[in-house]
Formats: structure tokens, sequence, C-alpha cells
């Protein structure tokens, strides 16, 4: 029987192209409170990430409220 170690920088590689690996929280890249031009506006922001969870856009979709 052989003495042979996990290889743990190969495993944190396949976890991370895989996709289950735990990534550290990332800071937001603006501030969370959302600005919008219009009056009343009840719009929703998404967020659009990447396979490996990296923040890559926001859009914001406004709709004007009565």
């Amino acid at each position: 029987m052989s003495d042979q170690r996990p290889d743990y920088a190969k495993i944190d590689r396949l976890e991370r192209e895989l996709g289950i690996a735990q990534l550290p929280a990332q800071k937001p890249i603006r501030s969370v409170r959302t600005v919008c031009l219009t009056k009343n506006c009840a719009g929703d922001t998404e967020e659009l990430r990447s396979w490996s969870g990296i923040l890559l856009m926001r859009i914001r979709t406004c709709r004007k409220t009565a």
C-alpha cells in the first residue's frame, strides 16, 4: 500500500471548475441601495454572474408605480 497524500491543489482546481468550491464572500461593487431617476420607481435589480460566481453586471429594470 503506497503512502500517497491527496493533491489538494488539484482537488481545489477541479472543484472551482465544476462550480462546487466554497468561494469567499465578495465585496459589493457599489452600495446595495439603488438610485433610480424615475420618481416612485418600483423596479428590480438583477445580477449576472459567471459560472464561478463572479459578478459580471447589474441590470436595473425600472417600473413606475402609480
